[in-house]
C-alpha cells in the first residue's frame, strides 16, 4: 500500500461507516502513523508503507470507523493556540468555548489599570482537561487560577496538561461549588453540563464516547445554572463576574434564572451567530 492508496482506502472505510469528514480524518491518522504533517502526505504519495506502518494505520482507521473520536485516538486537541492532551476521562474541548476565554481576557485587561491589586482570583468549575483554567493562566499570568472537577481522572489529565504547558494552576476535587465554598472570587468561569436528557439521546455516536456527566444538565439542561444563580452571590467579590457557556437555545432561559436571583446579564454569540456565553454580575 502506498501513501496515496492508504489515503483513499482509509477514506472509503470511514465513508462506509458514515463518518463525517472521512478524508480529513483518514489523512490525519495516516500522518500520525508516519509522523509527518498532513500536507506532506501529498508530496510523498508514491512512498510505500512498511508492514508495521500499514498495520498501525489499519488499526487506527478501524477505531475511527467505530466512531471513536479522532481526538481520543490522537490524544490531543488544540484550544486557544495550545495543544492539550486528551483521553476518555475528559470532555473534548470545543472551539466554541474559546469565546469564554476571549471575553474573560477582555474584561481583565480593560479593568487591570483600575485595580489596586493586579492579582485576580478566578476559578474554573467543571474544568475537565483544564483547557479553560490553563488558558487563563497562560494568557494572564497575574491571575491566581483554581480548577475544580468532580472526577479525579479529569483532574489527573488537567494536571498533566498544566505541567506540559508550564503554567501554575491549583486543582481541587469536589462536587461543583463545594470546593470553593466560603471563599470570594473576582471571576467564576464555567462550561457546565447543559444538555437536556432528550437532546442527549439524539446526539451523534461520538458523543457517547465522552463522559456523560460532562453533558447532562438535568431534564431541561438548566440544573447547573439554577445552582449557580442561587449560590454564587456569596462567592463573588462586589465587582465579581460569572462567565458561563450555554447551549445555543438557552440564552433567554438562563438569563431569566439569573434575573430572578438579582443578577444583570449579557449574552454573546459565537461565530455561527448562536447564543454561547453569558456574563452575569
Amino acid at each position: 500500500m502506498t501513501v496515496l492508496e492508504g489515503m483513499h482506502w482509509g477514506e472509503a472505510r470511514l465513508l462506509e461507516k458514515g463518518i463525517d469528514n472521512s478524508r480529513f480524518d483518514a489523512d490525519l491518522l495516516l500522518a500520525e502513523v508516519l509522523n509527518v504533517s498532513r500536507d506532506r502526505l501529498y508530496l510523498e504519495g508514491s512512498l510505500k508503507l512498511s508492514e508495521q506502518e500499514e498495520s498501525d494505520y489499519r488499526g487506527l482507521i478501524l477505531r475511527r470507523a467505530e466512531h471513536e473520536p479522532l481526538q481520543y485516538i490522537l490524544k490531543r486537541q488544540e484550544f486557544m493556540g495550545l495543544s492539550f492532551y486528551i483521553d476518555e476521562r475528559v470532555l473534548i474541548p470545543r472551539a466554541d468555548s474559546e469565546l469564554l476565554i476571549e471575553k474573560w481576557l477582555g474584561l481583565v485587561k480593560s479593568e487591570e489599570r483600575q485595580a489596586q491589586d493586579p492579582v485576580i482570583k478566578v476559578v474554573d468549575l467543571c474544568t475537565g482537561s483544564g483547557a479553560l483554567a490553563i488558558s487563563m493562566a497562560h494568557y494572564y499570568p497575574n491571575a491566581e487560577v483554581v480548577g475544580t472537577d468532580f472526577s479525579q481522572g479529569a483532574l489527573e489529565v488537567a494536571r498533566k496538561n498544566a505541567k506540559r504547558l508550564g503554567v501554575s494552576v491549583q486543582w481541587r476535587q469536589g462536587d461543583f461549588l463545594k470546593p470553593i465554598l466560603g471563599e470570594r472570587w473576582d471571576y467564576i468561569i464555567t462550561n457546565p453540563p447543559y444538555v437536556s436528557a432528550e437532546e442527549y439521546s439524539k446526539c451523534a455516536p461520538e458523543i457517547f464516547r465522552e463522559p456523560s456527566m460532562a453533558f447532562l444538565g438535568g431534564k431541561e439542561g438548566l440544573d447547573f445554572y439554577r445552582t449557580l444563580a442561587e449560590e454564587t452571590r456569596s462567592l463573588l467579590n462586589p465587582q465579581g463576574r460569572l462567565l458561563m457557556e450555554i447551549g445555543w437555545n438557552q440564552g433567554d432561559a438562563v438569563c431569566e434564572i439569573f434575573r430572578i436571583n438579582g443578577f444583570e446579564t449579557q449574552i454573546f454569540q459565537d461565530l455561527a451567530g448562536h447564543d454561547r456565553v453569558i456574563i452575569a454580575r
